[in-house]
């Protein structure tokens, strides 16, 4: 297997992806622990209703929510509790010194709302793990942070063969047209898993403090192919920038994403320019913006007198944006190839 060497390349920048996840998921870990152990609404219902001076009453309302009644004359608690499958709901009053110091506090599937007055806390808890709905553009949007990375990581392929391998690559049993493009072409496969992978890590921390439930809409399309072509067309980018580099790959991709920001930022903030100079900067870097793969994942929201609310990114309509992620991505790889052709040693 010629393309061996590529291969190792992709596993070990998996590692440090599969790192950066454990991470996040041992954060969210804890976060969620903490939560649970010490500051749950559960926790603090179980309190209320353990307390040797309440009287507790129990009842099933008729769509089947057990419905408890605690009310401590001592402590100067009254509390009715609601609890149903993964749903729970607390209307508590309480000393104001009693209070879980929580001031309209949400998080997931939590939310915890506090009103003191005249020394007497009323707390009311709402906690519902049957389910939120979250689009599945968003589940991959976030994960192409992740394939972003990855893309970065692993940019520049031909301009690490052109450091010191470039003869050694040449004594590979196969056309230079076609390693250039198993290189590539495994690089972009390793993208691709990384951000699955974000995705499966994502649903797991999710899953933690609300059971999510997906759901698709006209949008679903153009943000999942905008979401998995960015980070592709971005690796090709910066491998085309660089294939005929043999030294500064790293400032390629330090100056690449300097510039890929920039670029988008300066085309939007121009954009309403009355002045010559203003209108001629705004043309420069929203022609630049077109061969910007970074531009095309720039989400705004855009208002229409006829269509209302839409989403569009930094360059146009999400499906336009798709299609030319898509033509940029074969673009950069055609032109790195093109490039390292040319190539000598």
């Amino acid at each position: 297997m010629y393309y061996y060497a590529e291969v190792l390349r992709g596993m070990r920048a998996l590692r440090v992806i599969a790192i950066i996840l454990g991470v996040f998921l041992a954060i969210a870990l804890i976060f969620r622990v903490w939560a649970w152990a010490e500051h749950g609404p559960t926790f603090a219902a179980s309190g209320l209703e353990s307390s040797p001076t309440a009287r507790v009453t129990t009842k099933t309302l008729a769509d089947g929510t057990v419905e408890t009644t605690v009310i401590d004359r001592v402590k100067r608690v009254h509390a009715v509790i609601d609890r149903r499958g993964g749903y729970f709901h607390m209307n508590a009053t309480v000393p104001s010194d009693r209070g879980m110091s929580h001031n309209n506090f949400s998080l997931g599937d939590s939310n915890i709302s506090e009103d003191r007055k005249s020394g007497m806390t009323r707390i009311v808890v709402t906690q519902d793990m049957n389910g939120a709905n979250i689009p599945v553009g968003i589940l991959f949007a976030i994960a192409s942070v992740i394939a972003l990375i990855t893309a970065t990581m692993l940019g520049g392929v031909l301009a690490k063969e052109n450091d010191g391998h470039l003869e050694l690559a040449w004594t590979k049993p196969v056309s230079r047209e076609r390693l250039a493009l198993a290189s590539i072409g495994t690089d972009i496969v390793t993208i691709v898993v990384s951000q699955v992978f974000a995705c499966a890590v994502i649903l797991i921390i999710c899953a933690m403090f609300v059971w999510p439930k997906f759901y698709t809409n006209s949008m679903t399309p153009s943000v999942v192919a905008l979401a998995l072509l960015g980070p592709i067309a971005w690796y090709a980018c910066l491998t085309a920038f660089s294939a005929s580099l043999k030294r500064g790959l790293g400032m390629v991709c330090g100056l690449g994403w300097l510039a890929a920001l920039l670029i988008p930022s300066v085309a939007q903030a121009s954009a309403r320019s009355q002045s010559d100079i203003g209108r001629s900067i705004h043309t420069v870097f929203q022609t630049l913006a077109y061969i910007d793969p970074i531009a095309y994942m720039s989400f705004r929201v855009a208002f229409s007198s006829t269509s209302g609310i839409a989403f569009q990114t930094a360059i146009g309509t999400l499906d336009f944006s798709a299609a030319m992620l898509a033509i940029l991505a074969i673009a950069y790889v055609a032109l790195a190839v093109l490039q390292w052709r040319r190539v000598e040693a």
